[in-house]
């Protein structure tokens, strides 16, 4: 750029360089001179600026970046535009005197603020009205919205389990608490058993490397360990048998929620099963069966309440009293009344409606959690960084401004695609294919998306997975209630029935069907003495029963299989 009077060459100013301010002295004719176009490029960098550091923001809280990375893009930034800014907006003309700075500092400062404050209307007005929409949608499917509407209703503490001192105490320190402690005397088993040699033996000769005994009396040493947690494990039957369960939770901190019943719960079911277990080797069924009662009333409580991870820690117990009741088939332990009662239990059970229950209550902490920059619920909530102290700062920092605008059209986001999930489970056969495309949406949802709703970015890896993780155990769940109809029909005719139609109506009310496809559940009856019974698993294709073994458990091990069921042996 030259000076307007002597036409000499005179040096730029960059965008970082204030002093001596936007007038200078030519230094050949000493000239005073005007830099116009400083306030203009103040004014650019502020309107390239302030979405360039929200974008920046909303990565970093989102995962997407590091802040150094962030911090990195910044500078690179700034730096090319200082560089060109200048030479496209900026000249020198004369001017008699030095200064004008408070003027156009005015213009920059009202400039700033009339573009925050048009930014963040605009935000939280779009925010407020998709959150509207999305919450219509829901009232016209008469959907809930609220815990009100989905927990259960108080009720006196004679009928209430969650009432028993048993359960009490865990609410005043769960670690601490009787069920807290209690753990089967052989948690620090390891190896595996010998060939042929069964768990129940294997177990006794961890308790006892002196053991040569049989089956039978494994099972009794088995027992005489576990007898010092009878007396408890009697209370929690007795607690369990109660006509309801209402837990006394805090719904109103939202993520925050403490459930700390669900791990003592999950201790007294392994106690339970290990007990049940000993009692089929020792030749006592109908203790083993009220044991199994005891687990599967014990499911039913630990999942009453509305959240994914209730539904998850039920199939978790579940799991559990199926491996006994299989044990159970395979020494044809059951007599016919059991069976006939274990087959209709586990037909009632129905994970995939708890499913729904769970993504409703997932729902309701998202509407009703305060998002307010105040709430220290929230902040305590932020990711923890761990050692990257600075990033955590930023994280905060980043929340602590962010448009609520974008957080109510998070939730908007996020509601709806709950009820996608909803809907999908209404309609089992279409779930696989709904479930991958919400999951190829979000993957492929743009950066500008993700910054936007930084809720659906944390939540969604949790829920992608828990459909396939509740419908593998509950088509398991209902092939194993068929095994027991099997059960019943080889001790009334002495054979295995030839296809699952032989069962009807004598043994079931109807050929169960596959969860997830509505057909029958396929059959396959062996010469070596075994059957499966097992649906097709998350493709839809029958493989002939890949992957199916005789149960040892079901949420962790068999989600992967290509088929879905059970193995009976005997």
């Amino acid at each position: 750029m030259k000076c307007p009077k002597c036409h000499q060459r005179v040096a730029p100013f960059k965008s970082w360089v204030l002093w001596p301010g936007p007038t200078r002295e030519c230094e050949n004719c000493h000239a005073h001179l005007r830099y116009v176009g400083f306030y203009l490029q103040a004014m650019l960098h502020v309107v390239i600026g302030f979405p360039i550091v929200f974008a920046l923001g909303g990565m970093i809280v989102s995962r997407t970046i590091t802040l150094w990375q962030a911090a990195l893009i910044f500078l690179g930034i700034l730096a090319i535009t200082a560089v060109l800014l200048p030479w496209n907006f900026a000249r020198y003309e004369e001017c008699d005197r030095r200064g004008g700075w408070t003027k156009g500092l005015l213009l920059v400062v009202v400039t700033l603020v009339s573009i925050v404050t048009l930014f963040f209307s605009w935000t939280n007005w779009w925010g407020a009205r998709k959150l509207s929409a999305a919450l219509a949608v829901l009232r016209d499917k008469n959907e809930p919205t609220r815990f009100e509407e989905i927990v259960p209703a108080p009720m006196p503490d004679a009928d209430n389990a969650a009432a028993a001192p048993v359960f009490q105490e865990v609410f005043v320190s769960a670690k601490d608490s009787r069920l807290g402690k209690l753990d089967v005397p052989w948690k620090k088993i390891t190896g595996k058993p010998e060939s042929g040699e069964s768990t129940i033996h294997f177990t006794a000769r961890f308790l006892n490397p002196d053991f040569k005994g049989d089956d039978q009396a494994a099972g009794e040493l088995v027992l005489k360990s576990l007898a010092p947690s009878a007396p408890l494990l009697e209370e929690v039957a007795q607690a369990v048998r109660r006509p309801g369960v209402c837990w006394p939770i805090d719904y109103s901190k939202g993520f925050e929620t403490p459930m700390p019943y669900l791990s003592p719960m999950v201790n007294a079911s392994k106690v339970l099963q290990g007990r049940a277990q000993a009692e089929l080797a020792a030749g006592r069924p109908e203790n083993a069966f009220q044991d199994v009662q005891t687990i599967l009333a014990l499911a039913r409580a630990a999942g009453s309440s509305p959240f994914l991870i209730t539904v998850l820690v039920e199939s978790s117990i579940l799991d559990r009293a199926s491996q006994v009741i299989s044990d159970g088939l395979e020494r044809h332990a059951w007599t016919d009344a059991q069976l006939a009662d274990l087959s209709s239990e586990l037909s009632r059970i129905d994970l995939l409606a708890r499913l729904s229950d769970g993504l409703r209550g997932e729902r309701a902490i998202v509407l009703q959690f305060d998002f307010s920059r105040t709430n220290p619920l929230l902040l305590q909530g932020l990711p923890d960084t761990g050692k990257a102290t600075l990033q955590n700062a930023a994280l905060r920092a980043g929340w602590a401004i962010w448009p609520m605008g974008w957080i109510n059209e998070g939730k908007a986001g996020y509601i709806g695609t709950i009820q996608r999930y909803i809907d999908a489970v209404k309609q089992p056969r279409e779930l696989p294919s709904t479930l991958a495309e919400i999951e190829a949406a979000h993957a492929g949802s743009s950066l500008w998306n993700r910054i936007r709703n930084p809720l659906s970015q944390v939540a969604m890896p949790a829920l992608t997975g828990s459909a396939k993780r509740i419908a593998a155990p509950q088509t398991i769940l209902r092939s194993l209630a068929t095994a027991c109809a099997v059960e019943r029909y080889r001790m009334a005719h002495g054979r295995l029935p030839a296809t699952l139609k032989d069962l009807v109506p004598a043994f079931l009310p109807s050929v169960p069907t596959d969860p997830l496809t509505g057909k029958p559940l396929c059959y396959k009856p062996s010469e070596s003495r075994s059957y499966l019974i097992y649906g097709t698993g998350w493709d839809q294709t029958d493989n002939a029963g890949s992957g199916v073994s005789a149960l040892t458990g079901l949420s962790s091990r068999f989600e992967n299989q290509a088929d879905w069921g059970v193995l009976v042996k005997f």
